[in-house]
């Protein structure tokens, strides 16, 4: 409970939607979101741990993202309009969810930071050239705050 108070915390701290764990530093396979927006509406909150992804639908939309890991970028994602997946709640308890529209879309935007990836990772070429300068903004700004940080390329 204290994990989950932790995670909603931060996020209806920082105006988000949608966090993952290892966005805040935590080595574990949760997520936690609210389309709304408001910590106000809890019952619209989905806690999900250990999610598995059963299915995607063909059909894809685009939409404009952000992330609260990288202030002020922004950039158009296509991503399935549908999704139903598998989970557990904090206790344990097994769950399956069909998701469909904008929750669909926050759902798989925190399983990519489940998966180590981010969501220009997911941006078409020339969407992230319009970001690309800022993106290198950030990393500079990380060395300079971190001195002898070292990158590991893949």
């Amino acid at each position: 409970i204290l994990f989950e108070f932790s995670l909603n915390s931060f996020l209806f701290r920082t105006d988000g939607i949608g966090l993952a764990a290892p966005q805040v530093g935590l080595n574990v396979q949760v997520m936690v979101f609210n389309p709304t927006g408001e910590a106000s509406v809890p019952e619209e909150e989905v806690v999900l741990v250990n999610p598995r992804i059963l299915n995607r639908s063909k059909g894809q939309t685009l939409f404009e993202e952000g992330c609260l890991s990288l202030p002020n970028i922004h950039g158009d994602i296509k991503r399935p309009k549908a999704v139903t997946l598998e989970a557990q709640d904090l206790s344990g308890k097994k769950m399956r969810h069909s998701l469909e529209g904008l929750e669909a879309r926050i759902f798989l935007h925190e399983f990519d930071h489940l998966d180590g990836k981010l969501f220009p990772d997911r941006m078409a070429p020339q969407v992230f050239e319009t970001v690309k300068s800022d993106l290198l903004a950030m990393e500079k700004q990380f060395e300079k705050e971190n001195p002898g940080v070292k990158y590991v390329k893949y």
